[in-house]
């Protein structure tokens, strides 16, 4: 049965901790703060946002994770950078021993740019979503060629950089090229669909990747592993390479992605998600708050988190020889938007147009 997500169930009360874990991954959106206005931009960050998350509630938050044995953290925005206190936070994380792994747009003055070639960040998750035209008519002109330049000045500095590239129906066309260049850097690429949240709705309604491309897309990347073995090339649906590094295993708790089950992401206002593609204008999957409520409680009690933690995929899934074995049974928050049903076949899957493990067609 599929589960729908309705106000109702959401604003039920508990009485009693219905999950005991504690998260495993946590990401925050330090700021909504960015000097772009990328028409994707799943929070709607930009120019006018001025909203950031306080330095001091962050320590509170950070120390809280310690509690978790969690000392990982995925910093992002807005463009993080922007936050007032960006460095204090960096330097909040050493003193605690969490790792950062950062999302960025890369486009940096000079002075941040030289900071962050020495700065402890573990893991930089770069933006561009395409070859120049394509970056630039999402991301604003001349954002291309400097996160380009951003990549090859902190790889050469020996930091570790991954280009993120969110693929649609005006980009997918671009992977070759965009593989090379990675290429060429000497850094990883991952190639993740764009969703149909934030500002996309208005601005790209139409962008969603259909199925046919999307398999065009995960064949350049399986071919083009073999050209470029020196780097990491990533992409969801990951089913053409037998057992893929994204092998779920038969892990159970990879029935669904890690939102709300093993993951909680923290809004720039405060909001505790269960993921960042679940932010929405009214706050419908808000589970409360960073100023006001410790995580832990919100993440064991608020009923938010239920519906992403009972739901099974559906038949399509369940039924599929690649579930749970590469693949995780697709995007939680594109199916949501798209069908109204949380565990409903993420529309852009292509799995139906190749055959099985076994031969079969799927």
């Amino acid at each position: 049965m599929l589960v729908q997500i309705t106000p109702t169930r959401l604003r039920q009360s508990v009485s009693e901790p219905f999950f005991t874990a504690s998260p495993q991954v946590v990401g925050v959106e330090i700021t909504g703060r960015c000097q772009l206005r990328c028409r994707h931009c799943f929070n709607r960050s930009g120019p006018d946002n001025q909203h950031e998350l306080p330095l001091d509630v962050i320590e509170r938050l950070l120390d809280e994770m310690l509690t978790w044995g969690v000392y990982h953290l995925r910093l992002s925005g807005g463009e993080p950078t922007f936050h007032r206190q960006f460095r204090e936070v960096v330097k909040a994380c050493r003193e605690r021993e969490i790792k950062i792994a950062m999302n960025s747009h890369g486009v940096y003055s000079a002075e941040m740019l030289i900071y962050l070639q020495t700065a402890p960040i573990e893991l930089f998750f770069i933006s561009i979503d395409g070859l120049e035209a394509n970056n630039d008519a999402i991301r604003g002109a001349g954002a291309f060629r400097r996160a380009l330049h951003s990549c090859r000045r902190l790889r050469a500095a020996d930091q570790k950089v991954i280009i993120a590239t969110h693929i649609g129906a005006g980009n997918c066309r671009d992977v070759n090229g965009l593989i090379a260049l990675a290429a060429e850097t000497g850094v990883g690429i991952k190639f993740s669909p764009m969703r149909p949240v934030g500002r996309a709705i208005e601005e790209l309604p139409h962008t969603l990747i259909q199925p046919a491309d999307y398999l065009e897309v995960v064949r350049e990347v399986t071919r083009l592993r073999e050209v470029y073995p020196h780097i990491q090339i990533l992409t969801d649906f990951d089913i053409l390479n037998g057992a893929s590094s994204g092998d779920c295993g038969r892990d159970p708790n990879s029935a669904s992605c890690k939102a709300g089950r093993t993951m909680v992401n923290i809004n720039y206002d405060g909001g505790i998600y269960p993921c960042a593609f679940f932010i929405t204008p009214d706050g419908e999957f808000s589970a409360g708050n960073l100023y006001h409520d410790m995580v832990t409680e919100v993440w064991r009690r608020s009923p938010v988190f239920e519906p992403f933690r009972i739901h099974q995929k559906s038949n399509t899934c369940q039924n599929c020889g690649h579930y749970q074995r590469q693949c995780a049974g697709g995007c939680p928050a594109i199916a949501h938007f798209t069908t109204g049903y949380l565990d409903a076949h993420d529309p852009t899957c292509f799995a139906d147009l190749v055959r099985s493990p076994k031969g079969e067609r799927l």
